[in-house]
């Protein structure tokens, strides 16, 4: 099944996609847990549960907008819906396995959610991270994981990332703060990488891999009072067009994987 088929998920942390009136355009599927504690940055037990249990229900898996990086660690609970060995692609300029001494957090949270995956989830055979502009020492300790740092210096043959991908199921994670400030704007330090190359890996690797599904944040948390500065219209269309040119890469690369079915 393509991901078209599957659908469109929006979780709405806040009301930063209410602005973005092209994206809601297309057909999707609204979560609303604006009113929901202890979710942000950090995600408590009582309240991962209660999450777990709303996005199960959920009928549109295919590809799902997530809201700001601060909630990033939602990509875990999806992945532990996956019911086939798959490899994890995270594009972020983090490399979201934990503080640099390495040591265990106790609470899932934005940044530690990839080594809660690795730990929890055993069909999770590999992640193969894009785009970190700084990676400490300790992120090469982890078995399983491969790691390609953008600094404006290393340029990767699709190739080379290819080959880093043992399985043929994979599942895509997308963080905005990967992506230069000239192309989105986000609450983290960004990296180096242009739209146009997220895109064109995006569309290669659906030509290669299954894709089981895919998320995407980095939406600048905003509260209601952001919402009335004089940059705001600017900065959550330079979003929005962000946003739309990988659901389209998404969707284009979902109608090739099902006509190759």
């Amino acid at each position: 099944m393509g991901l078209v088929r599957k659908g469109i998920s929006v979780i709405h942390f806040d009301e930063t996609y209410f602005a973005q009136t092209k994206l809601l355009q297309y057909p999707h599927e609204d979560l609303d847990f604006r009113q929901m504690q202890h979710v942000n940055l950090f995600c408590e037990e009582d309240s991962l549960t209660i999450l777990q249990k709303q996005l199960q229900k959920r009928k549109q898996k295919g590809i799902t907008y997530i809201g700001s990086g601060n909630y990033h660690y939602i990509t875990y609970i999806i992945l532990t819906e996956m019911t086939e060995p798959f490899t994890l692609i995270l594009f972020d300029n983090h490399p979201d396995l934990g503080n640099d001494q390495g040591h265990e957090e106790s609470l899932l949270s934005c940044g530690s959610w990839v080594s809660y995956a690795l730990k929890e989830i055993p069909l999770l055979q590999q992640v193969v991270i894009i785009g970190p502009t700084t990676i400490s020492q300790h992120h090469f300790n982890y078995h399983h994981v491969v790691i390609f740092p953008f600094d404006g210096r290393h340029h990767y043959a699709l190739k080379s990332i290819l080959s880093a991908i043992r399985t043929q199921n994979v599942y895509i994670s997308i963080d905005k703060d990967v992506l230069n400030t000239t192309e989105a704007e986000t609450n983290w330090d960004q990296g180096v990488m242009n739209l146009s190359t997220l895109t064109y890996f995006l569309e290669a690797i659906s030509k290669y891999k299954k894709i089981e599904g895919v998320d995407i944040c980095g939406e600048e948390h905003l509260s209601p009072h952001d919402m009335v500065l004089p940059n705001y219209q600017a900065r959550f269309r330079k979003n929005e067009k962000a946003n739309l040119a990988i659901l389209k890469t998404c969707l284009k690369g979902s109608h090739q994987q099902t006509r190759g079915a």
